[in-house]
């Protein structure tokens, strides 16, 4: 049975009337002697809260996209692994650029492709899932790269999440029937690719080299794999929550692969305790020192978003634009309601992608 299938959310709320019809049945019903029934009708009582406490975790986990499979709940990172030496030899040591990244890429739901692969140069080992628009198959546009927008989830979080909880890839193939966004291709690799220990998205020394797999082993895969636009102008990076932190402090440290970024309820500054033990790695990886203190910013537009319920997302949108040397075409988005969830991130999503359609395909919708 799916974690995030219909069938375990409606046996997790009907568990709970059941439970509930079966303690009042037995309650006076039970044998043996006062402390026994005492007992028992204390565990009851433990159950029917704990069936109520299941029913809640679960829809928790179905809105928020924590947890996209058993595996992903109990810590197994069978699908995440960190080779102790890959094609470029030693960790650490960088592979060859001509290196190419192997992969088989199998359809699964919603028309999501999805494989499993090794990155070259970061030597993670873990899943990455594509979407691509309904002309990628068209005659007509046979001969047509598509740009790329790479999807980041919160943490904790799966990449399933984005076409899951967030339903991207059903959102931006409505938009582009109503000719509101153009044909993207949306990519979501694995990020948390330590299991239960937030990597940060970070390089750590000696450690997951977590930003090289997504800011140069991923955009390598799809290049080699699929019809994507090549150069900057035409590449992305979308995230909510931590992923948004994430998007910004890629795109940063990978200016040569992304123009854009959307950070939906992002913040500023790591909050993974593998990088804030650091001071140095900590400042190397706060998106809003970078741009402050650098002297040649990148050639970066940021689409920052956040909910006024949902305050500090709010002043550091803010905070990160203004930071912005040269802010071009860079925006703010806020709403006045909503907390920090999956319902605003859905909400954002619209004007995320008709922003995107415009920055990295050069459409205007």
């Amino acid at each position: 049975m799916s974690l995030t299938g219909t069938a375990l959310f409606v046996l997790s709320i009907g568990l709970v009337p059941v439970v509930m019809v079966l303690m009042l049945v037995a309650w006076n019903r039970l044998p043996g002697p006062p402390g026994v029934r005492v007992a028992g009708r204390l565990g009851m009582v433990l159950l029917s809260q704990a069936a109520a406490v299941l029913a809640v975790l679960v829809w928790v986990n179905n809105t928020y996209g924590l947890y996209e499979s058993w595996s992903d709940l109990m810590g197994d990172n069978g699908q995440v692994r960190m080779d102790a030496a890959g094609p470029g030899g030693a960790p650490g040591v960088p592979a060859d650029p001509a290196a190419r990244t192997q992969a088989v890429f199998t359809p699964g739901k919603d028309g999501v492709l999805k494989t499993v692969a090794t990155g070259p140069r970061s030597h993670i080992t873990g899943t990455v899932l594509v979407w691509l628009p309904p002309q990628y198959g068209q005659p007509a546009y046979r001969h047509i790269r598509f740009p790329v927008v790479e999807l980041l989830p919160g943490y904790p979080g799966s990449p399933g999440a984005w076409f899951g909880a967030m339903g991207a890839g059903r959102e931006l193939a409505t938009m582009i029937a109503e000719h509101r966004a153009a044909p993207m291709i949306l990519v979501a690799p694995k990020m948390n690719v330590l299991g239960r220990v937030d990597p940060g998205c970070a390089d750590l020394p000696h450690g997951a080299r977590t930003s090289t797999w997504l800011g140069t082993d991923v955009p390598q895969l799809v290049r080699q794999h699929f019809r994507a636009a090549a150069g900057p102008r035409h590449w992305a990076t979308m995230g909510y929550s931590a992923g948004a932190y994430c998007a910004a402090n890629t795109a940063l440290h990978h200016a040569g692969t992304f123009h854009a970024v959307v950070s939906l309820s992002g913040y500023n500054a790591p909050e993974a305790k593998l990088v804030t033990r650091d001071p140095a790695l900590a400042r190397a990886n706060n998106p809003y020192l970078e741009l402050r203190d650098a002297r040649r910013q990148p050639d970066l537009v940021l689409l920052m978003a956040g909910s006024y319920q949902d305050s500090d997302t709010v002043y550091a949108a803010k905070a990160l634009l203004g930071a912005l040397h040269h802010p071009g075409t860079s925006r703010l988005l806020t709403i006045q309601r909503g907390g920090h969830n999956t319902q605003v991130w859905r909400a954002m999503l619209p004007t995320a992608l008709t922003w995107l359609s415009q920055e990295i395909a050069g459409v205007r919708v």
